[in-house]
């Protein structure tokens, strides 16, 4: 009898601790999608300033690749895709002359970031 009360205690130890792993793994992703968002309005504001973006840029991209490493939803996965495109052509953008034009191409691209990290935060919740 003691035997199976252990048990049963020691597989709902270990089903809490399963849990708490789990809850712990979501409020990363939602942090690092709310960060996401953060960064991406940095760029925006840093370009426009004519300030130096690489380092901001190499974090969310290190940021997107964990996001993606880390979910499995289709949805959202497509979304980090979409993600990833405008990071993509935020760089290529940045290694160009800046103009009024491709400050508004990074203000729309930073913002299609923003908007979709925020969405993805909220599911994730």
């Amino acid at each position: 009898m003691i035997k199976f009360i252990y048990s049963l205690s020691l597989a709902a130890l270990i089903s809490t601790i399963g849990l708490q792993a789990s809850a712990t793994s979501i409020t990363t992703k939602v942090d690092l999608a709310k960060d996401q968002e953060v960064l991406s309005k940095k760029i925006v504001v840093a370009y426009a300033q004519r300030k130096d973006i690489s380092q901001v840029i190499n974090r969310l991209e290190m940021q997107q690749s964990r996001l993606k490493d880390s979910i499995h939803d289709p949805e959202i996965s497509n979304l980090l895709d979409f993600l990833q495109l405008c990071l993509h052509n935020i760089k290529t953008i940045n290694a160009a002359p800046r103009s009024a034009k491709t400050n508004q191409e990074i203000a729309d691209l930073g913002t299609s970031i923003s908007e979709g990290s925020r969405y993805i935060a909220q599911t994730l919740r």
